[in-house]
C-alpha cells in the first residue's frame, strides 16, 4: 500500500468508527427505553400492590402478584426479544466490518507478493500459492466462525425461549 492509500484507508476507519459510534449510542439509547419501561412497570405493580396491602385486601393482593408473575413472565421474553434484536444488529454490523477490513488486507497482501513475485528468484511462486492459499483459508474460517457463532446464539435464545415457556405454563398449572 502506498501513503496515499493508507492515508485514504484510515480517513475511511475514521469515518467508519464514527459512524459505529453513533449506532452504539443509538443502541444504548434504545436499550435505556427499554428499561426504563420495565422500571415503570415495576412500580406501578408496586403501587397497587402497596394499595392493596395498605386496604388489607389480601385476596386482591395475591391476585395482583399472580397477574404481576403471569406479565413479568410475558415481559422478560418480549424484553429479551428487543434486546437480542438490538445486540444482533450491533454484531452484524461489527463482523461485516471486520470481514471487508480483512479483506483489504488480504487484497493488499496479494497485490504485495503479485509485485514481489517477479522480483523474487525462482520458486517464490510457490510462496506465493502458499501465502494465497492461507489468506484464502483464514477468510473461509472467518466466515465459518460467525456461522457457528450466530447458530449458538440462536440455539441459546431457542432454549431460554423453551424455559420461559415451560415456566409460564407451570405457573398457568398451578392457578
Amino acid at each position: 500500500m502506498n501513503q496515499k492509500d493508507i492515508q485514504a484507508w484510515q480517513q475511511e476507519k475514521a469515518k467508519e468508527l464514527f459512524s459505529y459510534s453513533h449506532k452504539l449510542l443509538d443502541a444504548a439509547k434504545e436499550l435505556s427505553e427499554h428499561h426504563l419501561a420495565e422500571v415503570q412497570w415495576g412500580m406501578k405493580n408496586a403501587m397497587e400492590s402497596a394499595k392493596s396491602a395498605a386496604k388489607y385486601d389480601l385476596e386482591r393482593l395475591k391476585d395482583l402478584q399472580q397477574e404481576a408473575s403471569q406479565e413479568a413472565i410475558k415481559r422478560a421474553s418480549a424484553y429479551q426479544k428487543k434486546m437480542k434484536a438490538v445486540l444482533k444488529d450491533i454484531s452484524e454490523d461489527a463482523a461485516d466490518g471486520t470481514e471487508k477490513h480483512l479483506e483489504k488486507v488480504r487484497h493488499s497482501l496479494v497485490t504485495w507478493l503479485e509485485n514481489a513475485e517477479s522480483k523474487m528468484p525462482g520458486h517464490a511462486d510457490k510462496l506465493s500459492k502458499v501465502v494465497h492459499e492461507m489468506s484464502n483459508a483464514g477468510q473461509k474460517m472467518f466466515k465459518e466462525g460467525r456461522k457457528i457463532v450466530n447458530q449458538v446464539a440462536d440455539s441459546a435464545e431457542k432454549n431460554i425461549e423453551e424455559h420461559l415457556r415451560k415456566s409460564s405454563d407451570s405457573s398457568k398449572k398451578s392457578k
